[in-house]
């Protein structure tokens, strides 16, 4: 029960990636219900039923399973309070109090994309988890981030639904994998989560830097389309 309640809880601070992928298999999936009651054409059951799964995938994909590679790679990183972090895209801002509350760093930088919309939500998480005091959030574009060379030392950045980082564009690829290697430090590491297709290129971007590039892993991974790497100098 407390799993339950604890998954609710997150879904409702932080939202899910697919609103409308959801909103819409519901809708139809009701839609088609209706129908059977009405007119009862059974033979519908069974494609109200696959939208109901593909609502509770995309639910679960976003809720539950970009989740647990954010805590995985926050419990196998040790981070001491002289260190610095930052979250680019960050959205409700999950992955930054995951790593201003459950890490031991000094100070954690949250920069949203400027064409998001969900700042009030995330500063309203941070009080609500009790960091607020430990982030500090900044709204810029995430192919200019607004920090010198070398000064983080450890970087994340989780996709979502619509932001630059989802973008499948080589130059923002591009300009984005170069701002985060721009501000790492040489002892630095950088966590991403994405679509495989997103981390292929994200990765193929840093090894081409010289960088080391190492893929975590879940079960089930695939089933989700979801794929994380962390990023080291080698």
């Amino acid at each position: 029960m407390n799993k339950f309640t604890g998954w609710i809880k997150h879904w409702y601070r932080y939202k899910t990636d697919e609103p409308y992928i959801i909103s819409a298999a519901i809708v139809g999936a009701l839609a088609l219900f209706g129908s059977i009651l009405m007119d009862r054409k059974k033979h519908l059951y069974i494609y109200a039923i696959i939208l109901i799964l593909i609502a509770l995938w995309a639910l679960f994909r976003s809720v539950t399973f970009k989740k647990n590679f954010v805590r995985d790679f926050v419990k196998q990183h040790q981070f001491s309070e002289d260190k610095i972090g930052l979250d680019i895209g960050t959205g409700t801002g999950y992955a930054l109090i995951k790593l201003a509350r459950d890490t031991q760093l000094g100070k954690v930088y949250g920069v949203e994309d400027k064409y998001q919309y969900t700042i009030r939500r995330l500063e309203k998480n941070a009080v609500l988890e009790r960091v607020k005091n430990k982030i500090e959030l900044t709204t810029a574009d995430i192919n200019k981030i607004p920090f010198e060379d070398r000064s983080i030392d450890v970087v994340t950045a989780i996709s979502a639904n619509g932001n630059q980082l989802s973008t499948p564009k080589k130059a923002i690829v591009q300009s984005i994998s170069y701002e985060m290697k721009r501000v790492l430090m040489p002892s630095g590491v950088m966590f991403m989560v994405n679509t495989p297709a997103m981390i292929k290129k994200y990765a193929a971007a840093f090894e081409k830097s010289g960088f080391e590039v190492t893929y975590m892993h879940r079960r089930f991974e695939r089933f989700f389309f979801i794929r994380a790497i962390v990023v080291k100098y080698k």
